[in-house]
């Protein structure tokens, strides 16, 4: 039997691997977000920053199996046998939940995740105990420590609104402070932030990143966290004095170097104090074997009150902590996941608009209605001369680079370091203060409540970045309730088929990772930017016709595929042919929209005397986007009747579309170098599509006559014959767009 319970834990072992790759996928948006949005270097110097920060936070991390031990439940209560499944429930439910909404792209809370797993688990399992063994209901709750449980959901709100509020002030104060033209006030007040931001920094490593440390009961860090006082005094008047000597130096900034710092000192603080999401469980199951094989007793009648003692049993516990800072740091490295998280962050705070990522709901809107209004009476009783001051500071002179191959930054250094700064110090005081803070929580909202405080979320975007927070909130509580429930289920199953049981659950949770990798796009979204010629805006009418000649024939190759593939699809009654082409559709006008939105940027920025070519991009793109609809509509009606197994098209349907592919084609092949009547060819054959519509009208009319069609037939046939011809013309359109000359202009 002992062999039994070694294999699970080895199994808990194996499964911690998988959870600390998935928990940092998560988690790497709380220490990357600002370093990565603000571009306060390449991503390699920032990965290699973050790396050395967790991996110097794993080593110095330990005493950390306690919220694991007993932070949930009484461990007098249950046997090791007890103990043992319900760790393996976690760690399986875990690894799922995690997976699941890394793959969703939303930022969630491992320790949320964690607590509201153990608790589920042993909610369960106590249960079943008090049930079997005939007990009064009464002395359920006995087994489990509902204390913390309390404390962990009032965190969520204390967290959400804290931290919100206290970056949306020090943003805003700080902004009005050194205006975003803040290289001009950086010698005196990015000094003065930068003391603040060291002291902060370096009260924030000693007394989090080391609280679990080995290290923590040394003399020196006794000293420093007991002489706060003489501690700011000493880092803020060095490093004050650093940063104004620096700042005389060309190139040299402040803000820069104070994102890395945080970036530095919370990836450490996270390896130290989270790693207990990701480990603890595992390191406590394998304490609780070390320490019951030796007993003689059996496993279903070895109390575990042995865990009640928090000193840390394990002698080889650093070998396992260094470990784990490898792999972290390995997967910061590789994890597509973590990039899809952090760009979700960035997204909903950066400075420009755009491209959305979440709709607008009716909560958002009400929210900004009601925000809305009050701020319409706040501003009512500011004096005129105060809102013109603050205006003044908000002023922004800054010109992007236009044509260049990349987007700018999604905010500037100043916001990075509040950001990194906040966070530090809030985690700083909650720590004190003795209050479970989450880490994930606290730099979601300080990201969120600085963008608010730069005006990030304007009347343009605001409903749209309010609906995004509410869906990431929304997913912590979706978190703690799913925890709960799936880990309870769990544990039902292995309460009852014990080590049978392990292997169903494990095939479970394997099962679903399979099916949600396979069901969402972990492919990193890349920046899109336009690709054309450095210097677009001063281009003539010809160079621009060259640039985008390749695009056109690339847009009308696909168009082509495009009908090949759905006229075939639905006369097969194709499902998964057509979800194909909605994706890719969908994709094509995603990056489609996102081109107009870099080229709108651009166009704020240029001289109104280079604005012929912007012209001529813009209504390029904006044509495509008309193509592309015509698509999603023609996908639209192939989706309602192939999968509703409407009415099948009969043969004379099915060659009037084939003549039409056939005719198309030919129109393809006629888009190339404008050699003087290509554009004559393409009427012509445009003529003949024409001809082609008319008759497959007829066509219709007449079997409706005859009763041969139904309603929901002639829907998809006309829609699509009409399309047909829509779309040549909009190519048509773009043809004479890019060479005028030969429309006669």
């Amino acid at each position: 039997m002992e062999n039994y319970y070694l294999v699970i834990v080895v199994l808990m072992l194996l499964l911690a691997i998988f959870d600390l790759i998935v928990g940092v996928s998560n988690d790497a948006v709380n220490f990357l977000t600002s370093a990565v949005g603000s571009k306060a270097a390449s991503f390699k110097r920032i990965i290699i920053v973050a790396s050395c920060g967790i991996f110097l936070g794993a080593i110095s991390s330990g005493g950390m199996m306690e919220i694991a031990k007993k932070g949930i439940f009484n461990p007098s209560l249950f046997s090791f046998q007890n103990i043992i499944f319900i760790y393996v429930v976690v760690m399986v439910s875990d690894i799922f939940l995690l997976d699941l909404f890394n793959s969703l792209k939303l930022p969630t809370s491992t320790t949320i995740s964690i607590v509201f797993e153990l608790l589920g688990a042993s909610l369960a399992t106590s249960f079943l105990i008090v049930y079997d063994q005939g007990l009064p209901v009464n002395e359920w709750l006995e087994f489990i420590n509902t204390k913390k449980a309390g404390e962990m959901i009032v965190a969520i709100f204390v967290s959400v609104l804290v931290a919100f509020s206290v970056g949306w002030l020090v943003q805003y104060i700080l902004r009005l402070a050194v205006t975003f033209e803040y290289k001009k006030h950086m010698r005196i007040g990015g000094s003065i932030f930068g003391g603040l931001s060291v002291f902060i920094v370096i009260n924030f490593i000693v007394n989090v990143a080391f609280k679990h440390s080995p290290l923590k009961n040394s003399e020196i860090l006794v000293f420093l966290s007991s002489n706060t006082l003489g501690l700011f005094l000493i880092t803020f008047t060095l490093a004050f004095l650093f940063f104004f000597l620096k700042s005389k130096k060309e190139g040299f900034d402040t803000f820069q170097v104070i994102t890395m710092l945080g970036t530095f000192a919370l990836a450490m603080a996270f390896a130290s104090n989270d790693l207990v999401n990701f480990i603890g469980v595992p390191l406590a199951g394998l304490e609780a074997f070390v320490i019951w094989k030796d007993t003689g007793v059996s496993a279903s009648a070895y109390k575990m009150e042995v865990f009640n003692d928090a000193t840390q049993q394990l002698p080889f516990v650093i070998v396992l902590l260094v470990a784990a800072g490898i792999i972290m740091s390995l997967v910061l490295w590789t994890s597509k996941k973590a990039k899809n998280v952090i760009q979700t962050t960035v997204n909903l705070s950066r400075q420009a608009d755009g491209v959305e990522r979440f709709n607008g709901n009716i909560a958002s809107r009400g929210a900004i209605k009601f925000v809305t209004a009050i701020t319409k009476v706040i501003t009512s009783l500011v004096p005129e001369a105060i809102k013109i001051a603050i205006e003044r500071r908000y002023k922004r002179e800054q010109r992007i680079n236009v044509g260049a191959k990349e987007l700018p930054p999604a905010f500037d250094l100043v916001r990075a370091s509040v950001n990194l700064i906040v966070a530090a110090w809030l985690i700083t005081l909650g720590t004190s203060l003795k209050l479970p803070l989450s880490t994930t929580y606290v730099s979601f909202m300080v990201v969120m409540g600085t963008s608010l405080a730069d005006r990030a979320w304007n009347q343009d975007s605001a409903v749209y970045r309010v609906s995004g927070v509410f869906t990431v909130i929304l997913g912590w509580f979706i978190t703690a309730l799913t925890a709960l429930g799936i880990s309870a289920l769990l544990a039902v199953i292995v309460y009852y088929y014990e080590f049978v049981g392990v292997v169903i659950i494990t095939i479970l949770s394997a099962f679903g990772i399979f099916m949600v990798n396979r069901l969402t796009n972990n492919e990193v979204e890349a920046e899109i930017a336009i690709q054309l010629p450095t210097n677009w805006y001063v281009m003539s009418q010809k160079e621009l016709g060259q640039a985008l000649e390749e695009q056109l024939k690339d847009l009308s190759n696909y168009v082509f595929d495009f009908e090949q593939k759905l006229t075939n699809a639905i006369i097969k009654y194709d499902h998964k042919t057509i979800k194909e082409l909605d994706d890719v559709v969908s994709k094509h006008n995603e990056q489609n929209l996102y081109y107009q939105a870099a080229l709108i940027r651009q166009l704020r920025n240029v001289e109104v005397k280079d604005l012929e070519a912007g012209k001529i991009l813009l209504t390029f793109y904006v044509e495509e986007n008309e193509i592309l609809r015509e698509l999603s509509e023609a996908i639209k009606l192939a989706k309602q009747h192939v999968l509703n197994m409407h009415t099948p098209l009969d043969d004379l349907q099915i060659g009037t579309f084939h003549e039409y592919i056939s005719l198309f084609e030919v129109f393809n092949n006629e888009i190339q170098p404008s050699n003087g009547n290509t554009l004559s060819v393409l009427q012509q054959q445009n003529k003949a599509i024409d001809a082609y519509v008319e008759k497959g009208i007829n066509l219709q009319l007449q079997g409706l006559s005859e009763q041969k069609y139904t309603y929901k037939n002639s829907r998809l046939f006309l829609g699509s014959i009409i399309r047909h011809l829509h779309v040549s013309e909009y190519i048509i359109g773009l043809y004479t767009l890019i060479f005028p000359q030969e429309g006669g202009e």
